[in-house]
């Protein structure tokens, strides 16, 4: 099932969806038990569903979503976008989850600028995730007509914001002139800021030359010289957010 956990976001490390029946439309009422008392808030319903998600119950979980999206949560817009898009919970609706996930990025670009600072990295890392995952959409082509170029700019905005994946998958751009000019030096530099939060990827070492912007290796007589940049090993593949805990493997 689905995992929820990212730090600082969220992260879906999808598995088989779970799809409602024709007609099986659970309303969040429903499933409320006696440790779940019937939210009141949009940001309550966000969390109930994530409780759900995490304990399986990927159906309850993806209309409390819902209805926080109803209600203009843009937390639970980016969640039930995603769940649409992948259908979770849901049968997969791929034009509607990239209105949804456009509405929470539009919502998240107005939120972080109008922010000094966040109450929790956990909400920066919330809508700044949004931004990504609206390129994820551009990129494969998911609800809306592929475009490298607007992928790699909504990687951009995310990537300046913080997000890691965001940054390798930048900087793979850069290294291969998708939706950017090929620029080595820029790839280097967003490769070694998503390696700064434990996102770094084997054969990239050529990040760090001197050349490039890195800090150069202290010398070592028994290592032998270190060949020039080979291609990443990074493909323009699937990611993961409802954590690495909302995101999926796209």
């Amino acid at each position: 099932m689905p995992h929820l956990s990212r730090p600082g976001g969220f992260n879906f490390n999808p598995h088989p969806a779970h799809h409602l029946a024709s007609g099986g439309y659970v309303r969040p009422e429903e499933a409320v038990g006696p440790s779940n008392p019937t939210p009141e808030k949009a940001e309550d319903f966000v969390r109930q569903g994530i409780d759900f998600h995490e304990i399986g119950e990927i159906t309850k979980a993806t209309q409390y979503f819902r209805s926080a999206a109803e209600m203009g949560d843009p937390v639970g817009m980016l969640m039930y976008g995603l769940s649409v898009r992948h259908g979770w919970g849901c049968a997969a609706n791929r034009p509607l989850a990239f209105q949804y996930l456009q509405k929470s990025a539009e919502h998240a670009v107005g939120d972080l600028k109008s922010r000094d600072s966040f109450a929790s990295t956990a909400a920066k890392g919330e809508l700044v995730l949004a931004i990504y995952e609206l390129g994820i959409c551009f990129r494969h082509g998911w609800g809306v007509e592929k475009n490298k170029k607007t992928a790699a700019y909504y990687f951009e905005i995310a990537a300046n914001l913080g997000d890691p994946d965001a940054q390798n998958d930048l900087a793979w751009c850069y290294y291969h002139g998708v939706g950017v000019k090929k620029d080595m030096f820029k790839s280097a530099k967003y490769y070694r800021l998503a390696a700064a939060q434990g996102l770094s990827l084997m054969g990239n070492s050529w990040i760090w030359k001197d050349k490039y912007g890195g800090v150069p290796p202290l010398p070592s007589p028994k290592s032998p010289k270190s060949p020039g940049p080979k291609s990443p090993g990074i493909s323009m593949g699937e990611k993961s957010p409802f954590s690495q805990s909302l995101r999926a493997p796209f």
